[in-house]
């Protein structure tokens, strides 16, 4: 039987994260953990980059990324034309190259299921996040709200980490959302896990009108700038560069309200157990993941079987 795909897919790079050095002693400066690898297998970047190529085609794939760590992320995207790649110039400014990227894919495909995938996560067990992303994509004509997240469920406490709150302590397959608790402290996360929450993963799949839709509802007047940058670069046949300007002077409520969370994006989650997920949000969390993929370079496989291996050391 034939994998459903989605007719876009967009790998947010430039979503700023802690920074690492694996190799400090060497003198090796720190940079955002996407552009690393944790583990043997390549950078996080990478994966993400490998993720997309199982949804759909180079051609339909977009990135984005920054400016100021061009020598690590750019011999990654070799394959990926200039016209595909949307370039900020600073950290906080992730959401306006998604934004352009979502755009973009409105304006060739007004009708489009795109799907979001962050660069910024670590994976332990590969094929059930490549099933429960097809699973997604299958679901997605049946939600009304046009727009389906993974919810993440591990046997081990994540570190750190965001939740997605459901609605009446809902536990289908398919969970209503009321809102997200960002990075609630060990004892409120704990009580949210036994009320039925689930760790966001920022993994977003969605017909690309409502997403657009969800741009010019909280951010008015962006999109039209957003457009005549792209419609430039494209013809061109250049990167998009997005300049952090175009957010001057806008309050962080505002900015806040673009995330792809609920209530302001409303969605639901699809339930994604035993993942062996991170969403690598604080340095913490990378220290973490980056001592259990070290061990697992020189321990069984069987150590992979379970989630009990990314307890925490």
């Amino acid at each position: 039987m034939k994998s459903a795909c989605a007719d876009w897919s967009i790998v947010v790079a430039d979503d700023h994260g802690p920074e690492w050095a694996p190799s400090v002693e060497n003198g090796e400066p720190p940079s955002p953990v996407q552009y690393r690898r944790l583990g043997d297998k390549g950078t996080l970047l990478q994966k993400a980059l490998h993720r997309a190529a199982r949804l759909s085609s180079p051609l339909h794939t977009l990135v984005t990324a920054r400016e100021q760590y061009r020598d690590l992320w750019e011999p990654s995207l070799w394959y990926v034309k200039p016209t595909q790649r949307f370039v900020c110039d600073h950290r906080w400014s992730s959401w306006l190259t998604t934004a352009a990227a979502l755009l973009r894919v409105a304006g060739a495909s007004p009708s489009a299921i795109v799907a979001i995938l962050p660069a910024r996560c670590f994976v332990t067990h590969e094929e059930i996040l490549t099933a429960a992303l097809e699973r997604a994509l299958v679901a997605l004509p049946l939600v009304s709200e046009g727009v389906v997240t993974l919810g993440m469920v591990d046997l081990e406490a994540g570190v750190d980490e965001d939740y997605l709150v459901p609605t009446n302590h809902v536990r289908a397959a398919l969970v209503p959302l009321l809102g997200v608790a960002r990075r609630p402290t060990a004892w409120v996360a704990r009580h949210l896990r036994e009320h039925g929450a689930l760790v966001a993963s920022e993994i977003v799949i969605g017909y690309v009108g409502a997403l657009t839709a969800h741009i010019s509802r909280h951010w008015p007047g962006i999109s039209a700038k957003l457009l005549r940058l792209g419609s430039a670069a494209a013809a061109a046949d250049a990167e998009t560069a997005i300049p952090s300007a175009l957010q001057r002077g806008m309050p962080m409520s505002m900015l806040n309200r673009l995330r792809w969370y609920p209530p302001s994006l409303p969605q639901r989650a699809l339930r994604v157990p035993h993942c062996g997920w991170s969403g690598l949000r604080s340095a913490q969390a990378v220290a973490r993941i980056s001592a259990f993929a070290s061990r697992s370079v020189s321990v069984p496989a069987r150590a992979w079987s379970g989630d009990s291996a990314l307890a925490a050391p």
